[in-house]
């Protein structure tokens, strides 16, 4: 034991005398750290979102569709969205919220989420549907300074509109 300890002091004497400075050495000047920049999400169309998405989700039952107003809207089934009575998103819906990922981070742009309720009749459950897929594209890099708003949906499906809200 103490030929451990009297290693260690030796081995700690020389560390230290290694790292003594004599004065004759100028000052080691190191750079500012400075943090990497923000990746900005670029600039895009939604047309041509739309047709990027079209062709992703060609003969499937996925509805991507302009509005007349210019938001972009994304349809999925119920079906293929959330259990009956649940409100966890399921692999089908993930797959599309995936792909609307960089629409909905893009600068300037702005999303809402409507989801229904499993009979059709505005609850509980649809509010908490559509918050959950909200929850999901915020879990995947959208901030939630994007999103509108989270509600019922009107339909039997989910819808995600994006554009400028």
């Amino acid at each position: 034991m103490k030929l451990r300890a009297l290693c260690f002091a030796t081995a700690l004497a020389a560390l230290l005398a290694g790292c003594a400075s004599t004065g004759n050495q100028p000052p080691i000047q190191q750079s500012p750290v400075s943090p990497p920049p923000q990746a900005t999400p670029p600039t895009i169309s939604l047309a041509s979102e739309q047709r990027r998405l079209g062709e992703l989700f060609r003969d499937t039952p996925v509805v991507i569709a302009m509005t007349p107003e210019g938001y972009m809207r994304v349809e999925v089934p119920l079906k293929y969205s959330f259990k009956k009575g649940q409100s966890v998103v399921e692999p089908p819906l993930a797959k599309v919220l995936d792909h609307v990922v960089p629409s909905a981070r893009a600068p300037g742009m702005k999303a809402r989420v409507s989801a229904p309720s499993d009979n059709g009749k505005a609850g509980l459950i649809a509010q908490d549907r559509a918050a959950s897929a909200r929850d999901y594209l915020i879990a995947k890099g959208v901030p939630v300074t994007h999103f509108a708003g989270v509600g019922p949906a009107h339909s039997d499906s989910i819808e995600i509109l994006v554009g400028k809200l």
